[in-house]
């Protein structure tokens, strides 16, 4: 087995979802007092006793909308099967001549929504990593030309029973912030990182080096962990640029070519803040927290 010098990783991180599950044939379920107390003492105690952070959730008659806080190990689809699965069985307990009445006793239909959100929206993330290099003073613009880069290839990740949409920011640190990338190592190592998360199943959106620190807009499926790919990721380029430029590794000591952490952050087309409101509230947008028939 080839030599990972990164086998975990301290990161620092801010990651929240939008979930939406929807009943079984979108029957009306959670109609009386009683029914939505319980369903919701149920999701605080579930998120409370698997360690996920409850920041807000609303519940209609056939659907449960929630904003979760998680870490960059949990996988998606996961956590979305421990919530399903144990609130189907707290509310059977509660209500079983109700839950006789369902097909299979199945409570939630087969598929769920999820959408990452954040503190900044995808847009401000897209911009911001776009001009790194003016906002660090480079003036050649040539250069700076060179030091970004946004994926051709169109975005086209899938994940069965899922309507999903999942982008970080990630950051990652070289060693010692050592000024070890340009522009000659730049492009190629744009490829070598791109290309690896083409085999490894997810897509990164677009990239920008700076001499000591790199930032990427990646986008995940909820099968998973956004942590998994981060590793994956500074695991891969250390290895390109040992064999490919070992000697820019030496003569900046570089190394290890990364610092053992990480800062990941999710960024979706809403803010987390405006989520929580529309949650809140009740003010929901239809069509953005609508399932699709192919996610159920």
């Amino acid at each position: 087995m080839d030599y990972q010098p990164f086998k975990d990783a301290h990161c620092a991180y801010s990651l929240h979802y939008h979930f939406c599950f929807q009943t079984k044939f979108n029957r009306p379920i959670f109609t009386t007092q009683q029914n939505v107390e319980t369903l919701s003492s149920s999701l605080i105690a579930i998120c409370d006793n698997k360690d996920y952070h409850l920041l807000e959730h609303r519940i209609e008659a056939n659907k449960l909308f929630c904003l979760v806080s998680l870490r960059p190990d949990h996988i998606i689809a996961e956590v979305c099967r421990v919530l399903k699965g144990n609130l189907s069985r707290e509310f059977n307990l509660q209500f079983p001549e109700l839950a006789n009445s369902f097909k299979d006793r199945a409570l939630w239909a087969q598929g769920y929504y999820v959408r990452s959100i954040g503190k900044a929206s995808r847009k401000a993330a897209q911009q911001y990593i776009d001009n790194q290099g003016e906002h660090h003073g480079i003036r050649n613009k040539q250069a700076v030309e060179i030091m970004r880069w946004v994926n051709p290839k169109p975005y086209n990740l899938r994940a069965a029973h899922a309507d999903f949409d999942l982008s970080y920011h990630l950051v990652l640190v070289a060693t010692g912030r050592k000024d070890i990338f340009d522009e000659y190592v730049a492009p190629a190592l744009f490829q070598q990182l791109a290309s690896y998360s083409e085999s490894e199943g997810f897509y990164i959106e677009r990239m920008s080096l700076l001499s000591d620190h790199a930032h990427l807009l990646v986008k995940t499926t909820p099968t998973m962990s956004v942590k998994a790919c981060v590793l994956g990721l500074m695991n891969d380029s250390w290895k390109f640029m040992s064999e490919r430029y070992r000697g820019v590794l030496k003569a900046t000591k570089g190394y290890d070519l990364w610092t053992g952490s990480f800062y990941i952050g999710t960024v979706g087309d809403r803010t987390t803040a405006l989520i929580k409101s529309f949650l809140g509230t009740g003010r929901l947008i239809v069509s953005y927290c609508g399932l699709t028939s192919a996610a159920l």
